[in-house]
């Protein structure tokens, strides 16, 4: 998986960085060990607002099966990269379930003919 982090308007900072790749580590979890496992994407964008204290963050996954964004506000930077990446998480984990209800899901003839009340 490839993890960009981009600071803007603020300056690099290591610990925020340690911090966010923490974070980011849950969602590279939910992503590990799957059937699909494909070249993925993750970036973070760490907004910091220069006049006053309302930093933004976001975040883009990017996978074959789909893209999802989550992004959130708030005066604390830690707080809004936690927020941000908990959104991610409940997404990921609703559009996983989406795919796992649609591959179990298949109509053919054969399950047609197997739901058939008159089988014996």
């Amino acid at each position: 998986m490839k993890i960009k982090i981009t600071f803007h308007n603020m300056q690099h900072s290591k610990a925020m960085e340690q911090h966010a790749l923490a974070k980011l580590n849950k969602v590279e979890e939910l992503l590990k060990g799957e059937e699909w496992e494909t070249p993925k994407y993750l970036e973070l964008w760490l907004k910091a607002n220069p006049q006053h204290p309302h930093h933004a963050t976001e975040l883009i996954l990017k996978t074959p099966q789909f893209n999802l964004n989550a992004h959130d506000e708030n005066t604390d930077m830690y707080v809004a990269i936690d927020t941000t990446v908990d959104k991610m998480f409940t997404q990921l984990s609703k559009e996983k379930k989406k795919l796992q209800d649609k591959k179990q899901k298949v109509e053919t003839p054969k399950n047609e003919f197997n739901d058939d009340k008159y089988n014996l």
